[in-house]
């Protein structure tokens, strides 16, 4: 099953037909299209971390949680690092909205938005509708390394009893095998991390290597207990698509974000 896209007028944006069909979530995945930014971060940048005035930021934040139903000003974000750390989302950060220095966030709080930024890393959905709790995963190579996705789970079962086989679990739009080009050194740090390196990281003629961030995070997921059949797969790469995506390799690191959000609701 794949992600599912919804157009509002000139906004874009993508769910997970899984997802929906609990009732306990409102969520999405963003699009480049249907904002209000301009230049090089036309036009739904979602990221307040960006060079741009605060006041259009915060327009193309209401625009897209007033089409998913949930409320901008309640959104918990974090300013990623590309680590493995995995912030517990409680009333502390509700208060505050940020909480700096992480890379997954997780609740079991009804109606706080959880809400992370990408622009080619993999964005990782994790839904618990037994325990009633979620996630969010920023993935990049080295969080893919540092394997947060499992890390993610294992804060889950610790803090709200979840059982990764009951998880429902989504792979959301990021750069694509193809696209993905690496160097010795980064494809040694992948050697390292996964037993199954020969269908993650293949060479090239080059020297240089491409690295599939999908089977890696996929394998990670099955690995801590995901079903297979429960985990939904866009498979849309964010540079090969720039109608659609922003992308950090296609335009060398100036572009806006796009954001995975999700909150429960029941």
């Amino acid at each position: 099953m794949a992600f599912k896209v919804n157009k509002i007028g000139t906004l874009i944006y993508l769910t997970i037909p899984a997802f929906t069909d609990t009732g306990i979530v409102r969520h999405c995945f963003t699009t480049r299209q249907g904002g209000a930014s301009e230049g090089l971060y036309a036009s739904l940048n979602t990221s307040p971390y960006k060079d741009e005035p605060a006041e259009i930021t915060n327009k193309n934040l209401e625009i897209i949680c007033s089409a998913i139903g949930i409320d901008s000003k309640k959104l918990v974000m974090t300013k990623q690092t590309h680590g493995d750390n995995v912030r517990v989302v409680n009333e502390d950060s509700i208060r505050n909205n940020t909480v700096n220095g992480y890379d997954a966030l997780i609740t079991n709080l009804p109606n706080i938005p959880l809400m992370t930024f990408y622009a080619d890393c993999v964005p990782i959905f994790l839904l618990d509708p037994v325990n009633k709790a979620i996630g969010l995963v920023h993935s990049g190579w080295r969080g893919t390394t540092l394997h947060i996705a499992e890390r993610t789970l294992e804060k889950m079962k610790a803090y709200y009893g979840t059982k990764p086989e009951n998880c429902l679990a989504a792979i959301g739009p990021s750069i694509e095998k193809d696209c993905f080009e690496i160097g010795e050194d980064t494809a040694e740090i992948f050697k390292q991390s996964f037993e199954d390196y020969d269908s993650i990281v293949f060479p090239k003629k080059n020297g240089k290597y491409l690295a599939d961030l999908w089977s890696a995070n996929m394998q990670m997921l099955i690995k801590a207990g995901v079903k297979k059949e429960f985990i939904t797969e866009s498979k849309m790469c964010t540079k090969c698509n720039s109608n659609l995506f922003y992308s950090y390799r296609r335009d060398n690191g100036q572009s806006g974000s796009l954001s995975a959000i999700m909150e429960l609701n029941y």
